[in-house]
This record gives C-alpha cells, structure tokens and sequence, in this order.
C-alpha cells in the first residue's frame, strides 16, 4: 500500500498508540486539506482522509467520513522455496524465487543482500528493478556445502511496497557426506500437497488450543496427496507444560492406579530430544527405552514421517510415534505426536494421542496440544544414523496385509490368525504369521482408528524375555565355553550364597525353572502371588537380588520340579552377568555385549530391542526375565533365526546346538520338565504337544514364546511362526496353527 503523508511528530500527548489506526467513516464530520491530525473545534484532534485505505501511525485518533477513491499502490509477493534439504558436501543445488507485484502500481525494487556462504546468489533480474503492476522477475539461488551438517542464512529483498519494505526469505539446507549405503531421496512422496484435512488442520497447531476431544488418528497419519517436504528437521525438539497440560481418560485401572485427582501419571514425561531427517523419515537419535527421572513413565522414540499440504501456510507437517514405557516395568502405552515446522525454527505447538497399549491391567487415553521450541542445529553423527536407519529399514523382511495370505496361498482363510474366537480384537495390539520369508501382518487397531505407524510401533516382551534374552544368552555362552550352563549359581551371586539353598543349584536349573527352591508347587502359585512389591517395583538391584535369593525355601532337589519365577530368571542373569566379566572381561555387559552385539545385530534386529530394562543404581543389572521392547520386524527376525535358519547366521551357528534341539522339541530324549500334562518347558522355552488336534501319528510339540497379559510367539514346526500380542490374558494359538497346517503339514 502507498502512503502519501507522514505524520509529524510534534503532536500533543493524545498520541500514545504506535499501533496502525482503524478508521471508522462517519458522514459530514470530516475535515480537508491534509492526512494528519489538525485541531477541531472540541479541542481534541480529528483526521482527514483521502482514501478508505490511508493510516496515520503514532498517533490515537478518530477518523470519521466517507472513504474517497483508492490510491494505485504497489504490492510485493515472493513464491518459490529457499529449502534445499540434504545436499552432498562439495556439489551444489540451485533454488529459484519468484518477485511479483500483485498491486496496482510500479513497485521499486531495492537490493538483495545478507546471503553467505554457503549460500549465494547466481542470477538476480530484480535487483534495483522497476516491476509493473501483475509482472515478475526471478532470483537463483544456489546451495554448495562444503562441510557437514545443517546450514542456514538469510535473504532480505528491499522495496517500497509501504506494508513490506524488506522481505527476510530463509536459505537452508544440510550438508551431508553421503555414500553409496544413503539415499538422500529415501522413501519419497510424489503428492501435489492437495490436502483436505478436518482434524489437527493449520490453524488449529498454529493458533488453537487444546483439542478438547481425541481424534482418528488418521489425522496424524501421512495423507494419501501428501507432497515432498520443503524443509528438512535437524535438532532439537522441546515440549513445555508436559506436567499440566493434556487431558486423561481412564479406559482400565485394576489396581486403582489413578484416581479423580491429578497425578503424574496422566501426564507425559519433560520431552527434549534430537531428531534427524533422512529424505522424508524423521528419527530420533536415541532408541529404545530412555530411563527418566519421571515416577511412572519413560519414553521410547521411533521413526515417524515429514510432508508437505498446502494448507499448512509453508511449513513441513511431522508426525513422530512414541511409547510410554511403564518405568520398572514392561507395559507399552503407543501414540503420535504431530506439529508444523520451518527451517529457521519455527514451529506450531505440537498435538499428541495415545489411545492403545499392550498393558493388562491399566488403559488410559492421553492427549492434548502443548507449545514446543525447535532448535536448528548439526546433529553428532547423523550421516551415520541416516545410513544405519536406512539399511534398517531396507533390511527388513517384506510386509503384506494379513488378507494376501489367500491370495498367496489359495484356500487359506486369514481369519484363522488373530482370530476374534481366541483373542478379543478389542485387546489385540499386533499379530502376524510368517511364512517363506514374507511377513503377513495385521492388527494394529485402536480405539481411534487404525495405528498409523505400525512398522514403528513397539511391543513389550515381558516373558517372552526369558526365552529371547536368558535363554538365547545361556545357549550363546554355553557354545563359546562349553560346560557354562553347569556352574553354580552361588558361586557369582554372593546374595544367594550366603542363604545356602543355592549352593548345589546350576544355570541349567535355573533356566528349567527347577532350582527346588519355591514357596508352593501348584502351577504359578508363587508367581501370581508374592513378586509384585519387592522384585517387580524395587528400583535397586540390592533389593531386587535380596529377595530373589531368600524369598523360598528348599522344597526339592535342583532339576527335579517345575515351578516358574521370575525371581529366579532375575538370579540367572546376574549371575550370567558375572560370569561373563570373569571369563572375558571386567568391562563385558551379558546383555550388550553377548545378546546384542553377537546375536541381535547379525540377524539385523533394530535398536529398539538392543536396550533392556536395568535396574536404577549403579549396578545397572538387566532385569533378563522381563523388560525388552520390540517391533514387529524383530519379531519376524528372531523367529526366522530360530525356527527356519536353526540358530545360524551365514551357515555359522550362534548357539549351542544340543542345547537349541532341546529347547525346541528337535531331541526326543530331552524334552524337559512338565509344568502340566500338554506341556514341556526346555532352556526357558514352552511347547506344546498338538498330535490329537493334527491328526498326526507321532507326538507334534510346537515350541512358543509366552508373555504376560497375552502374548504368544509360536515356532511351527513347518517352518511358519504364528504371533500375537494382546492384553486380555489370552493365549489361545490353535486356530492359527491348524490353519497353517492346511498350508503345509506340521507331522513330524
């Protein structure tokens, strides 16, 4: 807008507002001849005006009478991105920015300038420029890295356009020393941004407030038009008012775990954490379970996706997933959080929703919208996490929806896994059968629509710990050093020594559940009734090893008797963990440095599962017999491992192979001990025997993985694996297994 008058500044004190006027016309009360406050005849101060669109700045005054004709002004407008996203360091890029006059007179336009290194201008048609009314003239830019990491400058484009006489433009990007294992186009998205969104729009996570209402969580889901994202997220990104803000609904609490009072646990942890992006997948430099200084919860970070929509007013549109981990314990609460964001740091407030778990014995609903601060800044080693998510994400086993089962394998019924005759869909999380090396995977649903991150969603172990973690770790150091499962738990746990019913007690007992020791025999009796206060809540490994170690009496003798605890895998790993520093290394952790880095990398499981619970002290024991987190990848992973390629990697065996035939029903004359007339527990493994059920002439057993609340993982001896992880105490598995039967026979 052109102004024709300034305002002098020797005015009397009724000008106190710096703020542009609003001028409301009233007829025959205006006086003539200029712009500016002159005297009326009540001693105040009125205001000529010639046009309906002139302002008087500085002063405080009323503007009465009829508008005049409009005067020609000019009206600049820039279009076109200066986001150049990831660059390899020593090429470069070039960005083109559109200058027009949408106004109604010439628009002078002044200098460009302020751009650095490693930015700069390589042609400019409108430097000192004259642009007639509708035309336009361009700008390139060009981004040229020439060391890592993300980069950022400023362009102001000068003019006499009287609303804006300087236009700031951001410039950025991020140099990046990518190799052949980086694509820095990774996974990307061919959109217009033509997006029609009724929930968590623009407005609502630039200006709104609180949601009030929780949403489908499609709304946080990566649209089916969405666009390529013009800026690339590397940084920080902070929440405020985690402790106050958001709303809570309670959906299950059977230990009374909440109330009608606040309380921390309805709401989210203090949340500051660095991402980075890798084309547009946007990933948390931390995975897995982050230990908190929160009484109830302790985040996990996955993956999530960055876009662009239209409607967004230039920002990018993020969606992270996250976990709220059970702190001390192993119940998983899945959400998202969504927010809008630009290169130079701007950002909207940031919306959340958790509406699933996989927990038992509590359900809740969280969500709201909380302001955030996002801090642009180089990232340590983020070339190297782009590399490794990527081959992760490459390196998983190939997906299909549970429904192409029956394309793939005609006359098979889907329905037969997760089946809603076993397993209540209200309480499933995840489940999947695998076959062949393909992954064919359902669930995934919520009590607002259908989870949209269900490759990055994490799932708890809880038991099946024992099998993956004690049992897997036992078998691995009994191959290195053969004889290990024969030692003596007394020997390396000093806690259990001095209580003297461990003294003829050997791993192999304990990981049988069979060390004698036990407070009554009848089946989970002592584990339903006792561990909860002082070995499931202790935060100190002190606590925790005391009572494991004294809590039962001598009953029978070691390797005689099944009864299951917890307490007792809990021994096992401590004393595991202080046999390993004994035999190769004081510095050697059994979890990190035997499970992780010899078993779980090579079959490519992810980060998520390569962090165990521990306890809070300096001791820093893994809790073994519960506390892994997984994704449904590593799941598929770690059964392929162990029901196709029979513990190798390469045509190298990772375990001892005498001791992996037991635990999977693979040897006749060892099949362990009998917790009930159908079932067989070997080497922290469970099996089932299913001939009557087959119709098979030999004895059929079926090894599976079994966890609290409701999950299975069950290793079909056809060499298909059947899982499910719910939370309403079911364990059914036979509908899936008969049906895998029909594709291919499970008789020995």
């Amino acid at each position: 807008m052109f102004i024709s008058n300034i305002c002098p500044a020797d005015i009397s004190a009724n000008s106190i507002s710096k703020a542009p006027l609003s001028m409301n016309h009233r007829a025959n009360s205006l006086s003539s001849g200029n712009d500016c406050p002159v005297e009326s005849a009540g001693g105040g101060r009125a205001l000529s005006v010639a046009s309906a669109g002139d302002y008087c700045w500085e002063y405080e005054a009323s503007v009465s009478g009829p508008p005049g004709n409009p005067r020609p002004e000019s009206d600049i407008s820039v279009s076109g991105s200066a986001a150049f996203g990831a660059l390899e360091i020593n090429t470069w890029a070039e960005r083109t920015l559109t200058i027009a006059n949408s106004g109604t007179a010439d628009l002078l336009i002044g200098s460009l300038n302020g751009l650095s290194a490693p930015f700069s201008i390589v042609f400019d048609a409108c430097s000192s420029g004259t642009l007639a009314p509708g035309s336009f003239c361009t700008v390139s830019l060009r981004f040229s890295p020439t060391v890592a990491g993300y980069q950022r400058a400023t362009l102001k484009v000068s003019s006499h356009d009287p609303n804006e006489s300087d236009i700031v433009i951001t410039a950025s990007g991020a140099g990046t020393k990518f190799d052949s294992g980086i694509n820095p186009d990774f996974d990307p998205l061919n959109g217009n941004g033509n997006v029609t969104r009724s929930h968590l729009t623009a407005d609502t996570l630039l200006n709104g407030s609180d949601p009030g209402s929780r949403v489908d969580l499609s709304a946080y889901a990566v649209p089916g038009n969405a666009a390529r994202p013009d800026h690339v997220f590397e940084g920080s990104l902070e929440l405020f008012g985690e402790s106050v803000g958001g709303s809570f609904s309670v959906v299950k609490d059977t230990f009374r775990l909440t109330d009608n009072k606040d309380s921390t646990r309805k709401h989210l942890p203090e949340f500051n954490f660095e991402f980075v992006q890798t084309g547009t997948h946007l990933l948390p430099v931390e995975r897995g379970t982050m230990s908190d200084t929160h009484p109830e919860w302790e985040y996990i970070l996955e993956a999530g996706r960055v876009w662009k929509e239209n409607g967004d007013h230039g920002f990018s549109r993020a969606a992270i997933p996250f976990t709220l981990h059970e702190k001390n314990a192993n119940c998983m609460h899945n959400g998202v959080l969504t927010f809008l964001f630009r290169d130079d740091g701007s950002i909207s407030r940031v919306a959340y929703q958790i509406s699933s778990e996989t927990c038992l014995y509590f359900k809740a609903d969280m969500w709201g919208l909380l302001d955030a601060v996002y801090s642009p800044a180089p990232v340590v080693n983020a070339d190297k996490l782009r590399r490794q998510y990527q081959d992760e994400v490459n390196g998983r086993m190939p997906v299909k929806p549970i429904s192409e089962l029956a394309v793939d394998y005609p006359g098979t019924d889907p329905e037969q896994f997760g089946s809603a005759a076993e397993t209540n869909p209200e309480h499933m999380t995840i489940y999947g059968f695998i076959i062949d090396g393909v992954h064919y995977a359902g669930g995934c649903e919520t009590r607002y629509g259908t989870y949209p991150y269900c490759d990055n969603l994490v799932i708890p172990s809880y038991s099946t710990a024992k099998s993956v973690f004690a049992g897997l770790a036992m078998m691995r150091m009994e191959l290195k050093h053969p004889g290990f499962m024969g030692n003596i738990v007394a020997d390396q746990v000093p806690d259990c020594a001095a209580n003297g019913n461990w003294n003829d007690v050997t791993y192999a007992n304990v990981i049988d559940m069979a060390s004698g020791n036990y407070g009554s025999g009848l089946y989970m009796s002592d584990e339903h009734s006792l561990h909860t206060g002082r070995l499931f809540q202790a935060l100190d490994h002190a606590s925790k090893i005391d009572y494991s170690c004294t809590q039962y009496s001598r009953k029978s003798a070691p390797g005689s008797k099944w009864v299951y605890h917890t307490s007792d895998t809990y021994i096992l790993g401590t004393a595991m963990n202080a046999e390993i520093k004994d035999l190769e290394g004081a510095d050697q952790d059994i979890f990190t440095d035997m499970l992780v880095e010899e078993i779980f990398k090579p079959i490519g499981t992810s980060p998520t599962s390569h962090v165990t619970r521990r306890t809070y002290d300096t001791v820093q024991q893994p809790f073994t017999g519960w506390g892994l987190s997984f994704l449904r990848d590593d799941v598929a992973k770690l059964s392929q491992f162990l029901n196709v390629d029979d513990g190798m990697v390469d045509g190298q065996m990772l375990l001892d192979p005498l001791e992996f035939d037991a635990a999977l029903q693979r040897d006749p004359g060892d099949r362990g001990l009998s917790p009930s007339t159908d079932l067989k527990y070997n080497n922290g493994f469970w099996a089932r025997e299913i001939k009557s059920s087959t119709a098979c002439a030999m004895d059929t057993w079926v090894p599976f993985m079994s966890g609290f609340g409701g999950i299975s993982v069950v290793l079909l001896p056809n060499d298909t694996t059947y899982y499910a992880f719910s939370d309403d105490n079911t364990f059914l598995w036979m509908d899936a297994a008969l049906e895998s039967h029909r594709i291919r026979s499970l008789c020995p």
